[in-house]
């Protein structure tokens, strides 16, 4: 079961990310503009809450979620290959960027090894391995909530993944990370944290399909309750917008500790403004299903792998770039924006087609 506006809101989420990336002045109006999250939260989110309709699909003739792991599997080599290829870019005629590779022309054998493992990942080279991870366990995972047939089932199941979630807010990472040498770069994303934005969307998709069947059956208690949350969940995301932005008209209101709103493992305050809008997209797309479909970037979410994994690529010619391109006009506007259609092409270019 695949939903058009779903891929549509991927592709947008992965046009932000990249506008994003690229700097100044995009990224002043982009980044977090809709309160103390980024487009990252909402791509993982998605990415568990589609992978979840996916495996509901194909529960059936794949009940042990095969797919999943050949699919990480790709993304693996996706990563791999793109590592390789940056690295000696790199090393050869790209001097500006040599430094993110620092971990593997220092150690060329450990480093490598670790990298191959997923352990050594340098800068904008942390996303694709948390997918390969994620996509790992989610084939374990994802049958449970297939087989779930009550939402108290779907709660048990994500319990795990928010004490997990918890002590990442406590240094579960940092103790992990400190039986590896000094020198591995193991990128910004917490892979404890993250974790939650991504099974957290499986639970999300899990639930809603058990509530549609309550609803058809005519229990609408479910439905029932998440109206009666929506006045709270609108004041949720204004106080959140004015908050991060500093638009309160009776005085300012001193910013959130990092601890409650940093990005790395996710915050506290972090996931719950974020969660509040997913759940108002979510409502969208559920009441308006065409409201969101955007075709240009329909085409762009139904090929992410690709799209993402060309954008690192561009982001660090980009980086390899002299400050006086990445730092003036009309340079560090019209390059991103180009980025952006090269994009589109290569996800048009991956299309099948049809004869």
């Amino acid at each position: 079961m695949r939903i058009r506006a779903l891929d549509s809101i991927r592709g947008l989420l992965l046009l932000q990310m990249t506008l994003d990336h690229f700097g100044r002045p995009i990224s002043y109006y982009l980044y977090q503009c809709f309160g103390f999250f980024s487009a990252a939260e909402g791509f993982f989110f998605l990415s568990g809450f589609v992978g979840m309709l996916a495996a509901t699909s194909k529960g059936v003739k794949d009940p042990k979620q095969s797919w999943m792991r050949a699919r990480a599997f790709k993304t693996w080599r996706y990563h791999i290959v793109t590592l390789v290829c940056l690295c000696l870019a790199a090393w050869l005629f790209l001097p500006r960027v040599t430094h993110f590779f620092d971990s593997l022309y220092n150690h060329p054998v450990q480093g490598s090894v670790l990298s191959l493992l997923l352990v050594n990942t340098p800068e904008w080279l942390d996303v694709l391995p948390l997918y390969v991870l994620f996509l790992l366990l989610g084939s374990f995972v994802f049958p449970l909530f297939v087989k779930a047939d009550r939402k108290r089932m779907v709660l048990l199941l994500w319990l795990p993944s928010l004490c997990v979630w918890v002590a990442a807010q406590f240094g579960l990472r940092d103790m992990c990370n400190s039986v590896f040498p000094a020198w591995v770069s193991h990128g910004f994303f917490d892979p404890f944290g993250w974790q939650f934005v991504y099974f957290s969307g499986a639970a999300t998709a899990s639930w809603w399909r058990i509530a549609r069947k309550s609803e058809s059956a005519g229990d609408t208690l479910a439905v029932r309750s998440v109206k009666r949350l929506t006045p709270a969940i609108i004041v949720l995301l204004a106080v959140c917008f004015l908050w991060s932005h500093q638009f309160f008209p009776f005085g300012s209101l001193a910013l959130p500790s990092d601890f409650f709103v940093s990005k790395d493992h996710v915050g506290v305050l972090r996931f719950v403004n974020f969660f509040a809008f997913m759940l108002g997209i979510c409502a969208i797309v559920r009441r308006w299903p065409a409201l969101l479909d955007f075709r240009p970037t329909n085409v762009m979410g139904r090929h992410s792998l690709d799209v993402y994994t060309a954008h690192i690529v561009l982001v660090y010619i980009w980086m390899s770039l002299p400050g006086e391109v990445r730092y003036h006009g009309p340079w560090n506007v019209v390059a991103p924006l180009f980025s952006c259609v090269l994009l589109w092409a290569l996800a048009k270019l991956r299309e099948p087609r049809v004869k």
